[in-house]
């Protein structure tokens, strides 16, 4: 993804009105941040510039800089992260996994908000997953995509891996997967994806509390997707044995433009054109949404004058990041 200029967070109401984030917990202005994920009213930032990880409750302006993790990052290619929250033990936790590009994922840490520490823990079968920087937490558990490196027994690779995110899509023997960790358990799973009979892009999302992903169908020889597929994901031995199993539960009409999709947002698929709209006043932020339930498609043009680089569902709240600093007014 690339990082703008000047990093800017807006909320975007049910109305389709923005809305600025007042009392930001930083004086300067952020020039390479991401959000990591939004779970009950907390953000989980990543603070590239600073190398910081922060959990922000904008609600309540309550800012908590979490601490370094003990992992030396120069011995490592790549770290992806993520951040959930688990009803049964009452805990927010942040993973972070470590990877080399040739070998996948090979150390993690997790911090609990409730011991406001960091715990290494044993990778489990990740040897030889590599996680993708997307994620999503649902019904206790945090979720990424990712692929399983295989035919590894001989001992070779065949695979050209780059210094950078690209290298995922060389390789030649890989498995597409989900990769679950259970807050509570702290576990690790790993999950196979639907079986498509078609080319997809998968974007993971959250249906009803439970982890979902959306999926591009494409033709062949056609320049824009044809519809969209929501799958999701249900726990529970099923008759192959399997404890995760993958139901389709909505496709939609064709595609009149070509969209990328983004979220869920209550009952709608949210889009957002893969190029640019314009209008006499210049460049111009449009929203597609398709009703689950009616199948109704909405375009919406977001007054909002800097480029949508990923959407977070967030509802405020009060819960507390524990040891906080609370900005002046």
């Amino acid at each position: 993804m690339d990082i703008p200029l000047r990093w800017r967070l807006s909320l975007l109401d049910c109305g389709l009105r923005v809305r600025g984030v007042q009392n930001l917990p930083w004086n300067k202005p952020l020039r390479n941040a991401s959000i990591v994920g939004s779970c009950n009213g907390l953000l989980c930032l990543e603070i590239h510039q600073f190398n910081q990880l922060s959990l922000w409750n904008p609600k309540t302006r309550a800012v908590r800089h979490v601490p370094r993790t003990g992992t030396d990052f120069s011995y490592f290619n790549y770290c992806v992260t993520g951040f959930g929250f688990s009803p049964i033990v009452n805990d927010y936790k942040i993973v972070r996994t470590f990877a080399l590009f040739y070998d996948g994922v090979t150390q993690v840490e997790v911090f609990s908000l409730n011991r406001g520490t960091w715990k290494a823990k044993y990778i489990g079968n990740l040897k030889g997953v590599i996680l993708k920087s997307e994620t999503v937490t649902a019904n206790g558990a945090i979720f990424w995509s990712g692929v399983k490196l295989v035919d590894e027994k001989e001992g070779e690779d065949n695979i050209d891996f780059q210094e950078d995110e690209d290298y995922i899509e060389e390789a030649e023997d890989k498995v597409d997967v989900i990769v679950s960790f259970d807050i509570a358990k702290a576990v690790f799973s790993v999950i196979p994806r639907p079986e498509l009979d078609y080319d997809a892009d998968v974007k993971l999302t959250v249906y009803e509390n439970k982890l979902a992903i959306l999926c591009d169908t494409w033709e062949d020889d056609d320049e824009i997707p044809c519809m969209i597929d929501l799958w999701v994901l249900y726990e529970g031995t099923c008759a192959s044995g399997q404890t995760w199993s993958w139901i389709k539960r909505y496709t939609s009409s064709p595609l009149l433009c070509l969209l990328v999709p983004m979220t869920i947002w209550r009952n709608e698929i949210v889009y957002k054109p893969i190029s640019e709209e314009h209008d006499y006043k210049g460049r111009r932020n449009v929203l597609y949404m398709t009703n689950l339930t009616t199948n109704e498609v909405k375009r919406s043009v977001i007054p909002y004058h800097e480029s949508i680089l990923s959407i977070y569902n967030y509802v405020e709240s009060l819960v507390s990041v524990g040891n906080n600093y609370i900005e002046e007014s």
